[in-house]
Protein backbone atom coordinates (compact mmCIF):
# COMPACT_ATOMS: atom_id res chain seq x y z
CA UNK A 1 0.00 0.00 0.00
CA UNK A 2 1.01 3.42 -0.65
CA UNK A 3 2.49 5.42 1.97
CA UNK A 4 0.80 8.39 1.33
CA UNK A 5 -2.18 6.33 1.14
CA UNK A 6 -1.80 5.02 4.74
CA UNK A 7 -1.24 8.72 5.90
CA UNK A 8 -4.28 9.99 4.27
CA UNK A 9 -6.66 7.46 5.88
CA UNK A 10 -4.73 7.36 9.62
CA UNK A 11 -5.14 11.17 9.38
CA UNK A 12 -8.52 11.20 8.44
CA UNK A 13 -10.03 8.27 11.43
CA UNK A 14 -7.90 10.34 13.71
CA UNK A 15 -10.02 13.58 12.71
CA UNK A 16 -13.37 12.16 12.60
CA UNK A 17 -12.71 10.89 16.29
CA UNK A 18 -11.66 14.25 17.07
CA UNK A 19 -14.35 15.96 15.45
CA UNK A 20 -16.99 13.18 16.66
CA UNK A 21 -15.82 13.88 20.23
CA UNK A 22 -15.36 17.74 20.03
CA UNK A 23 -19.22 18.03 18.51
CA UNK A 24 -20.64 15.86 21.31
CA UNK A 25 -18.76 17.79 23.99
CA UNK A 26 -20.06 20.51 22.32
CA UNK A 27 -23.63 19.72 22.11
CA UNK A 28 -23.45 18.71 25.86
CA UNK A 29 -22.56 21.93 27.26
CA UNK A 30 -24.19 24.09 24.80
CA UNK A 31 -21.23 25.24 22.76
CA UNK A 32 -22.29 25.82 19.37
CA UNK A 33 -18.66 26.85 18.05
CA UNK A 34 -17.27 23.91 19.45
CA UNK A 35 -20.27 21.52 17.94
CA UNK A 36 -19.99 23.13 14.92
CA UNK A 37 -16.20 23.16 15.00
CA UNK A 38 -16.14 18.95 15.49
CA UNK A 39 -18.53 18.73 12.41
CA UNK A 40 -16.11 20.56 10.45
CA UNK A 41 -13.25 18.73 11.78
CA UNK A 42 -15.21 14.95 11.44
CA UNK A 43 -16.02 16.77 7.40
CA UNK A 44 -12.96 17.16 6.94
CA UNK A 45 -11.29 13.44 8.67
CA UNK A 46 -14.02 12.57 5.90
CA UNK A 47 -12.20 13.82 3.29
CA UNK A 48 -9.12 12.80 4.35
CA UNK A 49 -9.95 9.13 4.46
CA UNK A 50 -11.69 9.23 1.23
CA UNK A 51 -8.54 10.74 -0.83
CA UNK A 52 -6.46 7.92 0.85
CA UNK A 53 -8.48 5.28 -0.44
CA UNK A 54 -8.50 6.85 -3.71
CA UNK A 55 -4.46 6.96 -3.58
CA UNK A 56 -4.56 3.46 -2.71
CA UNK A 57 -6.68 2.19 -5.67
CA UNK A 58 -5.10 4.46 -8.27
CA UNK A 59 -1.96 2.97 -7.23
CA UNK A 60 -3.29 -0.39 -7.44
CA UNK A 61 -4.33 -0.06 -11.19
CA UNK A 62 -0.83 1.46 -11.79
CA UNK A 63 0.79 -1.12 -10.80
CA UNK A 64 -1.55 -3.48 -12.57
CA UNK A 65 -1.28 -1.92 -16.14
CA UNK A 66 2.04 -2.33 -15.39
CA UNK A 67 2.45 -5.81 -14.71
CA UNK A 68 0.18 -6.17 -17.41
CA UNK A 69 2.51 -4.29 -19.65
CA UNK A 70 5.56 -6.49 -18.92
CA UNK A 71 3.47 -9.73 -19.65
CA UNK A 72 2.76 -8.35 -22.85
CA UNK A 73 6.22 -7.46 -23.64
CA UNK A 74 7.85 -11.01 -22.76
CA UNK A 75 5.16 -12.59 -24.82
CA UNK A 76 6.30 -10.29 -27.80
CA UNK A 77 9.67 -10.93 -27.11
CA UNK A 78 8.73 -14.47 -26.82
CA UNK A 79 6.83 -14.90 -30.18
CA UNK A 80 9.78 -12.81 -31.99
CA UNK A 81 12.44 -14.98 -30.78
CA UNK A 82 14.11 -13.41 -28.56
Amino acid sequence: MNDNSTKNKVKGQVNQAVGSTREKIGAATGNEGMEETGREQHAKGDVQEAVGKAQGSVKGAVDAAKEAVGDVTEKVKKSAGR
